[in-house]
């Protein structure tokens, strides 16, 4: 099992908890959205990695407080970890910083997001709330993905918990998608009607687990294991929408 999107600094104990997952075989993007998660991913062994990965980003809720400093810290880890991805990071039109008419404070990280992907060649995790058609616009301007390096794999471009419709599938064709599905993804009619026309080879799962997961399913107060079997059970309950 692979968990596609999965916010472990944000959850209880994510040291154990990502031994945990390890032990039963199940994988992840661990995805860190803002300072104080970086620092935290950046202490949990790289062996605790091994068949998943480390991801680093500023989130839009989160783009209004950086820092410049926040900004040179974020290029050293990823520097520092040629195995990262870039990530999570986007446009969404809930937080400040957004406008879908002029040049924002949202669009302007997304860019420097793009441009960070495309200089280090790595994986880009893509947040989307409203906007699908400027990100794919963004990035196609940015030349994102771009040609494959020597002797690199081609980086992909993740859009995670995917809820676009059917022309951001066909649009993002030429980026080298992946459509990373939550269970959220099939409450909507226009993802729902478009999930069928996305290349099998292009779609994974995710749970997109936070500190809400913990609330949203009474494990608040709960041992590491149980929210391991929670996780597990939520991948396979997304599939099963799928098939």
């Amino acid at each position: 099992m692979y968990d596609f999107h999965l916010h472990l600094a944000r959850l209880p104990q994510p040291t154990t908890l990502a031994r945990t997952l390890t032990e039963r075989g199940v994988h992840f993007n661990a995805i860190a959205c803002e300072p104080y998660e970086w620092e935290i991913l950046q202490k949990i062994s790289a062996t605790l990695f091994e068949g998943s990965t480390r991801n680093y980003g500023i989130h839009p809720m989160a783009i209004a407080d950086v820092t410049e400093a926040d900004w040179e810290r974020l290029e050293t880890i990823l520097v520092d970890n040629p195995d990262a991805g870039v990530g999570e990071c986007g446009l969404d039109k809930r937080y400040p910083g957004y406008s879908a008419t002029e040049s924002s404070l949202q669009e302007a990280a997304f860019k420097r997001h793009v441009e960070l992907a495309l200089r280090l060649n790595r994986d880009l995790h893509i947040h989307c709330v409203g906007d699908y058609g400027r990100i794919v616009k963004i990035l196609k301007d940015c030349n994102y993905p771009g040609r494959k390096h020597p002797n690199k794999p081609m980086v992909h471009t993740v859009f995670h918990r995917f809820g676009g419709d059917i022309s951001t599938v066909k649009s993002a064709q030429e980026l080298n998608p992946i459509f990373s599905l939550h269970q959220d993804s099939f409450h909507k009619k226009a993802t729902l009607d478009a999930i069928p026309q996305i290349p099998a080879e292009q779609i994974r799962f995710e749970t997109d687990a936070d500190e809400t997961f913990c609330t949203a399913n009474l494990l608040k107060n709960e041992s590491v294991a149980k929210i391991a079997d929670a996780l597990m059970e939520h991948l396979k309950e997304t599939e099963q929408l799928v098939r």
